[in-house]
């Protein structure tokens, strides 16, 4: 039968039908929107790293510049003639005059920056540091070079690490440091590279750093020291590019980061800003999250309705098509249950009402059809007793104008038993056992007649107790012995056998008479199932095959086959219906 999509079905598909088009319209909105975030930070990242950039490589370069100035000041050279020329009093004013000019510029660009000033010419050190400084000229040339340089601190001028610039004078004394004149030397600490880190993080939610693939982090003064490890070692393994600026997505301890870095070309460091892109993305995640959240309970509200709507309207709707199924098979009987006081109870109501009357005019009419039936196997049987009685009859008065006694004796025996047996017309069945005790009685009479006929039964134990019509087998065992063994030269067999199957009875009776030929074997079988007045012949084996289709349904009959090598065999089919057992007696 073919399976129907319920109610609940197509209401669950139509509610995934509206919602999984929204959810992945809503999925790619939400891509786009993440891709459009993620650029729009990068850019503006960017842009403000760009600008620290700029402030920081302004201040860097102003330092380097006031060393430069410096170096050239005519007060400085005033200082060393007064040196040469032994005027003490006048060189000490000169001193102070180079310390005063050291110590504005030192302060000039916000950042407390710390300069000395080597005289080679005089030999002589002068400095803003409060530490005291030697003169150790062959220190100082192995220090010189050229550009910004990174200390780790533990000098004379700062006990932690900084960054160093060296001026000399002539300019071009730094491939020969022995040939300069005078040194300048100028330093700042890393604090004030961190106090800016701190700043841009505090106008931020990165995390700014800066970085030398030879000596590692500078770093913000809140950088948690696990991810400062991290970065060290990512940005050891994946070598930073040397193009002005890049970013890029990186993932350190489970989390995402959006990097970017500008190479600051003065320091020959790279200024690096670490963004984490949870927390930048976390009001579009959180959007999202309650956006699936409540399509989930939307789906689930959906089928929870679509489930009620199921178990108020298809459920009884079914339970209706059910019973009205079983009453189109027979089922009379079949009565709706109602629970509750839906608007299914009135119609459940009058439905039980009504199976409930055409059950009961179905009774009615059974019963007279019941009493029809049995007012027409009693006809049957009546036609069968005078055609049988006629035989027999004829038989003994052949035997008596013989003057064979004995036989007729023994037929009148016999025909005495037969028809103590026929004439209980009250009973109109009785047991296969029964059945086949008369056709003893019959064939003794037949055998008496012919003296060449030889019969075996192989009936199951099982089968003796079936109850069948009466007098069923004799007229298909009689035209067994008239029509088939009687014209037949010689003795003749006579095989009667039951058989069990799994939805039927099967009484087989088989001769190895002259038979039939095809066409003559094809018009019986098809005169068993004409109406009465239509049959001119074999109305014995009609009986046979009308009181088996009476009684046991149509599927129940006789069938006839021709046997290879002469002779019929006649199936007595005794159909089971489905869930009914055929009656036996005990």
């Amino acid at each position: 039968m073919e399976r129907r999509v319920t109610i609940f079905t197509k209401i669950v598909v139509i509610i995934l039908g509206l919602l999984i088009p929204v959810m992945i319209l809503f999925y790619f909105y939400n891509e786009n929107s993440v891709q459009v975030i993620k650029q729009e930070v990068t850019t503006l990242n960017e842009n403000k790293l760009t600008f620290f950039y700029k402030q920081l490589n302004e201040k860097v370069n102003q330092i380097a510049l006031n060393s430069i100035t410096l170096s050239n000041s005519p007060v400085i050279e005033e200082l060393e003639y007064q040196q040469i020329s032994g005027k003490l009093r006048e060189k000490q004013e000169w001193e102070k005059l180079v310390l005063d000019d050291m110590n504005q510029r030192s302060g000039v660009t916000g950042w407390n920056t710390s300069i000395t000033l080597y005289s080679r010419v005089i030999q002589e050190v002068i400095s803003t540091s409060p530490r005291v400084i030697d003169y150790d000229d062959e220190a100082l040339l192995a220090e010189i070079k050229e550009g910004w340089q990174y200390r780790q601190g533990g000098r004379a001028e700062y006990a932690e690490p900084h960054f160093v610039w060296f001026t000399v004078s002539p300019s071009l004394a730094y491939d020969q440091p022995e040939k300069a004149e005078m040194v300048v030397k100028t330093s700042f600490s890393i604090g004030y590279l961190q106090d800016l880190l701190d700043q841009y993080k505090t106008d931020g939610q990165g995390e700014p750093l800066l970085y030398n693939a030879q000596h590692g982090l500078i770093g913000n003064r809140s950088l948690d020291a696990d991810k400062a490890v991290l970065i060290n070692e990512y940005f050891r393994e994946a070598a930073l590019n040397d193009s002005s600026r890049m970013s890029f997505s990186v993932e350190l301890a489970d989390r995402q980061y959006l990097a970017s870095y500008i190479r600051l070309q003065t320091l020959d460091w790279y200024v690096v800003d670490f963004i984490p892109m949870e927390e930048i993305l976390a009001p579009m995640l959180t959007s999202r999250q309650w956006f699936y959240v409540t399509t989930s309970l939307l789906l689930v509200l959906g089928i929870a309705a679509a489930y009620v709507l199921y178990r108020n309207v298809q459920v009884p709707v079914r339970a209706l098509v059910r019973h009205v199924q079983r009453m189109r098979l027979g089922d009379y009987s079949s009565r709706i249950a109602m629970n509750g006081g839906s608007e299914f109870s009135f119609l459940f109501q009058r439905f039980n009402d009504m199976t409930e009357q055409v059950q009961s005019l179905l009774e009615k009419v059974y019963e007279e059809r019941l009493r029809s039936k049995e007012a027409v196997l009693k006809q049957l049987q009546s036609q069968i007793n005078p055609h049988f009685l006629y035989n027999c009859l004829f038989y003994i008065k052949n035997m008596a104008r013989l003057g064979d006694e004995e036989t007729v004796v023994a037929m009148a025996l016999n025909l005495g038993e037969y028809f103590r047996y026929t004439i209980r017309l009250g009973e109109q069945t009785a047991k296969l056992q029964e059945e086949m005790d008369v056709i003893h009685n019959y064939l003794q009479i037949q055998n008496m007649r012919m003296k060449r006929i030889t019969y075996e039964t192989m009936i199951p134990e099982e089968m003796n107790r079936l109850i069948i019509p009466r007098l069923l087998l004799q007229p298909i065992v009689e035209n067994a012995v008239i029509h088939g063994i009687e014209p037949k030269e010689g003795a003749g067999i006579i095989a009667i056998k039951g058989i069990v199957l799994e939805r039927e009875y099967r009484i087989v009776i088989e001769d190895d008479g002259v038979g039939l030929d095809e066409a003559a074997m094809r018009e019986l079988n098809e005169s068993l199932d004409y109406r009465e007045e239509q049959v001119r012949r074999s109305m014995g084996l009609w009986n046979v095959n009308q009181r088996l289709k009476l009684t046991y349904g149509k599927h129940s009959g006789l069938f006839l086959y021709r046997v290879p090598g002469g002779g019929v065999r006649a199936e007595l089919i005794i159909a089971r219906q489905e869930g009914e057992e055929l009656c036996f007696s005990y």
